[in-house]
């Protein structure tokens, strides 16, 4: 009965993509016949592979590096590809540990018998320690192992045999994973083979010897699959893609312990009237796969997933189809295109009016929160009128000759220059804006939420959203989760699922608010997709996502917009990021 449950519960986590999260994180390449790179030993070992593979042949007395008899190339004897190299950076004391599996293609003692006299002429290379050599394909009998020098290790090819042999001189546990199955590297394997594969290895296991796979599929998926199922060297002919991906497996994999919770919108509003409130949310670089990855980690529920009306949007500048920040925002600030790095201005320089200049224009209260500095790209579109992102002091005296009423960022580092028009105060005492008043949560962007920044975000919402409700004056509110971004940027996974959650939880207290008051329509989406992210495994179960990157910049991908509340339906569809702007002046029924 045990076994029943065992294997049903192995075939419900195989359906839901489930991936184990193993303990082990150092995880080995094998370069697997090396000899057939176009560099052999040295393309594997600057790459870091920890195993590198040589078939040998014993031919007039020489050991060729080659898989058979016939394709040997006089020149590439086992001396001048291998040894000589080791030898040399042993010499230099350059030297890192490696381990060396040798094939034996030839008859097993004669062939080893002469690998033994020609390892004994590089004294200095067996004295140093660094190297093993694991003798591999035909070899002695196992009881025959001890009778080898220290410096000979065995790669033992026979799981059956574990608890009846002397395992002393066995380095290394090897079986073709096709005595396994057919699997070949995408998707992922069905239950009962996965069940026999894992069986190998805990067999392996028990021996206490580390253990590989050949004949194994060479993806990215495979080498992450086999690595968390706790195989120890991973075959490849690709060690220099395989080492680094499998060096980030542990970063690009995030667990979320503990769930939170989901607001669920109430739908209260009547669609077809006229809000009074504008709130614009943007997630600098939330392209779909970080919403995604963050409703995995949350088991399966996000409150921004609650809502019905969706749009696509594209990013593109008005001078490159990949838009920055600067570009990306002013388009859904002002209604028009410009260059990447532009804020505020045109393509040919000149100012344009954003939604914080008409809003205030027609009587209402404006307001910024975010968890980037104040003069950020994204923010400063919605008040600063400069043709270069950087310039940090233009910038802030844009913001103090700026229509905005307050704002709660980072920043504080330029709080002399922003002081003059903008009155510093705390949120836990901040009650009203008769005049402008800043709350910094910031020298320059807030902290993120792995160094601390707690739920300082949706705190902040729900105050700002508690001030502005109280004034009769209707309000446009523009909030930014900025740092969802930066986890692109540093292609981290863990990054972007908390930074995203985050963002959640501050949609949530905008969800909240439209629903007491059921004349505010927000609109939730972002400035650009950053990094390429893909999800490509993870447990929806256990919260678990393994992520994986095509870029550290941003991409044309485009982004999703979620609309909720008065006029809501007006934004799907697949439009421009300019429409942003000019779907909520219709909303608002202002031309």
């Amino acid at each position: 009965m045990k076994g029943t449950v065992q294997t049903a519960m192995l075939i419900i986590g195989l359906l839901c993509a489930h991936v184990v999260v193993s303990a082990q994180t150092n995880y080995k390449v094998h370069s697997h016949n090396d000899y057939e790179q176009e560099l052999p030993f040295w393309y594997a070992y600057s790459n870091g592979a920890e195993s590198i593979e040589a078939d040998l042949f014993l031919q007039n007395d020489t050991l060729y590096v080659t898989h058979a008899e016939k394709e040997i190339e006089h020149g590439r004897t086992f001396e001048k590809l291998y040894l000589d190299k080791l030898n040399g950076l042993q010499k230099s004391n350059e030297l890192r540990e490696v381990q060396l599996l040798i094939d034996l293609k030839s008859e097993a003692y004669g062939t080893l018998d002469k690998l033994v006299e020609v390892l004994k002429s590089y004294p200095f290379l067996l004295d140093g320690g660094k190297v093993k050599f694991v003798i591999s394909g035909n070899r002695p009998q196992p009881d025959e192992y001890k009778n080898y020098p220290d410096f000979i290790w065995f790669d033992h090819q026979n799981l059956d045999e574990l608890g009846n042999i002397d395992l002393d001189k066995v380095a290394l546990i090897s079986v073709s994973f096709k005595q396994f199955s057919v699997w070949n590297g995408y998707g992922r394997m069905v239950a009962s083979e996965q069940e026999a594969v894992q069986s190998a290895i805990q067999k392996a296991k028990t021996s206490g010897k580390p253990f590989r796979f050949w004949a194994t599929p060479d993806t990215k998926t495979a080498w992450a699959r086999l690595a968390n199922l706790g195989v120890d060297f991973i075959n490849t002919d690709k060690p220099a893609l395989a080492k680094p991906y499998l060096d980030q497996l542990e970063k690009n994999t995030f667990k979320l312990e503990r769930p939170q919770e989901v607001y669920r919108p109430k739908f209260g509003y009547d669609a077809d009237s006229k809000p009074q409130n504008i709130i614009l949310m943007i997630g600098d670089g939330n392209g779909l796969a970080q919403i995604t990855s963050a409703m995995i980690a949350n088991r399966g529920n996000l409150t921004m997933t609650q809502i019905e009306n969706i749009g696509l949007v594209r990013t593109a500048s008005h001078d490159d189809l990949i838009t920055d920040s600067a570009a990306g925002a002013t388009a859904m600030a002002t209604g028009q295109k410009t260059n990447n790095r532009a804020i505020g201005v045109g393509p040919d320089a000149k100012p344009l009016t954003n939604l914080v200049d008409v809003a205030a224009g027609k009587g209402f209260n404006t307001a910024i929160v975010t968890t980037d500095a104040i003069y950020g790209a994204t923010p400063s579109s919605f008040y600063a009128h400069r043709v270069e992102r950087d310039d940090t002091p233009g910038l802030v005296a844009d913001l103090s000759q700026s229509q905005l009423d307050f704002f709660m960022a980072g920043g504080k580092n330029e709080e002399d220059q922003i002081k003059e028009t903008f009155t510093a105060q705390q949120l836990e005492t901040f009650q009203e804006f008769k005049t402008p008043k800043a709350i910094y949560v910031g020298e320059n962007k807030a902290p993120s939420v792995e160094n601390g920044r707690g739920d300082a975000l949706p705190k902040s919402v729900k105050k700002a959203l508690e001030v502005l409700g109280k004034d009769k004056a209707p309000f446009f509110l523009m909030v930014e989760g900025a740092q969802i971004d930066n986890g692109g940027h540093s292609n981290s996974t863990r990054d972007i699922v908390q930074e995203m959650l985050d963002f959640d939880q501050a949609i949530a207290e905008a969800l909240r608010f439209a629903d007491v008051h059921k004349n505010t329509l927000v609109v939730i989406t972002a400035d650009h997709e950053t990094s390429g992210f893909g999800i490509v495994g993870g447990s929806m179960q256990e919260g678990v996502v393994r992520g994986d990157f095509l870029t550290v910049d941003h991409t044309g991908i485009m982004v999703p917009l979620f609309a909720y509340g008065p006029q809501a339906d007006k934004f799907n569809g697949v439009y421009e990021n300019t429409e942003v702007f000019h779907k909520i002046l219709k909303a608002l029924g202002i031309r």
